[in-house]
């Protein structure tokens, strides 16, 4: 059973200054994050894989915030957050 310590949260610059301002979502991300990882309740989780040329990333959403992540490496857990933001714009922002 994995541990949030356990994970690696990787974040470009754009997904930083979002969590930096919105803390509570962050937290919510990480432990979604855990949950599917783990297969515990995952299906409380509000997570879709992405098709076309998102193909390999996923999306959490929390709210109306929509968090782009791909998880690299299943020995070494890294989570790698591509982008963040509401849902209105998340899509035509993140490039993939």
């Amino acid at each position: 059973m994995l541990r949030l310590e356990d994970i690696r949260f990787r974040y470009k610059k754009e997904s930083e200054k979002f969590f930096h301002k919105h803390e509570d979502i962050h937290q919510e991300f990480k432990i979604d994050v855990l949950k599917v990882l783990n297969k515990d309740h995952a299906e409380q989780v509000n997570v879709k894989p992405l098709h076309g040329r998102f193909k390999g990333y996923s999306r959490i959403a929390i709210g109306s915030y929509r968090i782009i992540y791909q998880i690299i490496n299943d020995e070494v857990i890294i989570v790698s957050v591509a982008y963040a933001g509401s849902r209105g714009d998340i899509y035509k922002r993140f490039q993939g």
